[in-house]
C-alpha cells in the first residue's frame, strides 16, 4: 500500500495552509476575523412572515421569487435564508488581499458533489499546484503529481474556509445588523446585496439568487478596500467523479476500490 501519514487535526490544518496559501496570508485572514470557520449550509426558513415562497428544487423559481420581493434591511436575511446551494457544482474563486503598494491574488477551483468537496489551488498560469479534499470527517491533501497524500480529521475547518471563501450564511447570525440591503444584477444574475459591520470591517456580500452561492464579497477598513472575493465560471452539473480519486487510486465517489496491499 502506498505510504500515508496521519497527522493530528492541527498539524493537518497547518500543512494544508502552508501548501495551499502560505502562512502569512492565512494568518492575516484569521486575525482579521474575515475568514469564517462555520459549517456551510443554509437553514431553510419556512412559514415565516415576509419570507418568499421558494422551491429548493428549482433555481429558476428561486430567482423569480426573489425578483418578486422588495428587499431591504428588514427582510434581506430571510431572503438569503430561503436560498439553497446546488447539490453539485464547480466554480473558480479569486481571493485578493490589498495592501500598501500592491495586492496578492490567490486562485482556486472548487468542486462539490454528494457532500464531497475538492479544492484545487492554482498557479498564476492556471495549473493545479495542490489539492485538498474533504469526505465526511476525513481530509486529504497532496501536491500535484504526488503519489502520496496526507490524511487526517477535518475538524472545524469549513469547506468555504478551505477556499478562503467567506461563508455568507454568517450574515444570518442574530448579532449581524444590516446597514444596507437590496437587489443588484451581476453578470446577468439577480443578487441579494447586504452590507454590515463585523470585526472592525465594513462587509458587502452579493449572493446569487440564481445559484444560491456567493457571487462577490468585499471588505473595507474605513473607505479602503482590503480584501475582495469573486466567484466565477460556475457550473451546476455534477463534476467528473474522477476528480474525487486519491493519488493511490482510492475513489471517494462511485464504486469504491480496495486499498492496494
Amino acid at each position: 500500500m502506498k505510504p500515508r501519514k496521519s497527522p493530528s487535526t492541527p498539524m493537518l490544518a497547518a500543512i494544508g495552509a502552508a501548501v495551499l496559501v502560505g502562512l502569512l496570508f492565512l494568518s492575516y485572514l484569521l486575525s482579521s476575523g474575515v475568514l469564517h470557520r462555520r459549517d456551510t449550509g443554509i437553514v431553510l426558513q419556512s412559514g415565516e412572515e415576509n419570507a418568499p415562497a421558494v422551491s429548493s428544487g428549482s433555481q429558476m423559481l428561486t430567482a423569480q421569487s426573489v425578483a418578486d420581493v422588495t428587499i431591504g434591511t428588514d427582510n434581506a436575511q430571510k431572503v438569503i435564508a430561503s436560498l439553497t446551494r446546488p447539490a453539485a457544482y464547480s466554480c473558480t474563486i479569486e481571493n485578493t488581499l490589498y495592501y500598501s503598494g500592491g495586492s496578492t491574488t490567490l486562485r482556486c477551483r472548487q468542486y462539490m458533489q454528494d457532500d464531497v468537496v475538492r479544492t484545487d489551488w492554482l498557479t498564476e498560469s492556471g495549473t493545479v499546484q495542490s489539492t485538498l479534499v474533504r469526505s465526511e470527517d476525513a481530509a486529504y491533501t497532496w501536491e500535484n503529481g504526488s503519489t502520496t497524500f496526507y490524511q487526517g480529521t477535518w475538524g472545524v475547518f469549513s469547506d468555504d474556509a478551505a477556499a478562503m471563501l467567506p461563508t455568507y450564511e454568517d450574515v444570518l447570525d442574530e448579532t449581524i445588523v444590516l446597514t444596507q440591503a437590496g437587489r443588484q444584477e451581476m453578470d446577468n444574475e439577480p443578487c441579494v446585496m447586504v452590507e454590515f459591520e463585523q470585526n472592525g470591517y465594513r462587509c458587502l456580500y452579493y449572493v446569487s439568487a440564481a445559484s444560491g452561492l456567493l457571487k462577490k464579497a468585499s471588505f473595507y477598513d474605513g473607505e479602503t478596500l482590503v480584501r475582495q472575493v469573486t466567484v466565477s465560471n460556475l457550473k451546476t452539473e455534477a463534476p467528473d467523479e474522477g476528480l474525487f480519486t486519491l493519488p493511490n487510486g482510492q475513489k471517494l465517489l462511485g464504486e469504491e476500490t480496495q486499498d492496494d496491499g
